[in-house]
């Protein structure tokens, strides 16, 4: 089993992306809106930030409490939409219970959107635009790309903890040339095996440790963890690594597979906003 290690795939694009910003006469502006005290969610807001600013990116955290009335964040976003230095802006998910996410980012001006999940971003991609992919299915692609293998038609299948991200996903997957569906998590447990031993890419973002194991999976698979959970203090995946060693041809770790990427396409678009 080859591991699919984010690393160099993230410095590669950095650095072609830090080499753009440099010859230019704009620099990129990202804003991020940051609500609650999730550990999690400072953390990578904080990655965003030092990769940030370590390739010419301009980089703003405007932080809110839980107790914050969505009416101020509203005329936040509506500030930071009409500012020729913010190229873009993004909100860190998951947000605390009670704000309405689909809402605060349907606020974002859609040329602004850098995540890609404003409901005009979604449709053009939906409709075939790569150059609309969110940045997290295009992360994927990119690792999909380093195998440095070709498909044909064949089977690939995300499984997701949601509707929106599985079809998202999917359409990534099938612009790659993958005959590709999505299936839910909380599917019937034979239906979700059934699925999976047909496939040769297997995409998963669920957040549930352990959830696919060595048995489940084609010997010659493709697959690409996208999940986050914890077993105690340690942050793992959605694939159990131990089960999978010797049966699947790739796998990406977590951590260190997606992550990574996904800033590095995050603010690769953010260039593409400034810049094209």
């Amino acid at each position: 089993m080859v591991l699919l290690y984010g690393k160099p795939i993230a410095e590669k694009i950095l650095a072609e992306t830090r080499a753009r910003i440099a010859g230019a006469s704009a620099v990129p502006g990202l804003a991020v809106i940051l609500i609650g005290d999730d550990a999690s969610s400072h953390l990578y807001v904080g990655l965003k930030e030092k990769a940030a600013q370590a390739i010419g990116i301009h980089f703003e955290k405007h932080f809110f409490s839980e107790k914050t009335l969505c009416k101020e964040i509203f005329e936040r976003i509506a500030e930071l939409n009409g500012r020729d230095d913010i190229h873009g802006i993004i909100v860190q998910l998951p947000l605390p219970s009670g704000f309405p996410t689909d809402e605060i980012i349907a606020h974002i001006d859609h040329k602004k959107d850098t995540d890609g999940f404003h409901p005009e971003t979604l449709s053009r991609f939906l409709l075939g635009q790569y150059d609309a992919c969110p940045v997290f299915p295009r992360a994927v692609v990119e690792l999909l790309r380093g195998t440095k293998q070709t498909f044909n038609g064949e089977k690939g299948l995300v499984v997701a903890n949601s509707e929106l991200l599985g079809k998202v996903m999917a359409q990534a997957l099938t612009l790659e040339g993958l005959n590709s569906e999505y299936v839910l998590s909380s599917e019937k447990k034979e239906i979700l095996l059934e699925k999976i031993r047909a496939a040769r890419v297997i995409v998963t973002a669920c957040g549930i440790a352990d959830f696919i194991t060595g048995e489940m999976l084609l010997a010659n698979a493709i697959v690409i963890d996208g999940g986050i959970a914890h077993k105690g203090d340690i942050v793992v995946g959605d694939v159990e690594r131990k089960s999978v060693e010797n049966k699947i041809a790739y796998l990406s770790p977590v951590p260190g597979g997606v992550g990574p990427v996904t800033v590095a396409t995050l603010l690769a678009r953010v260039a593409d906003m400034a810049l094209n």
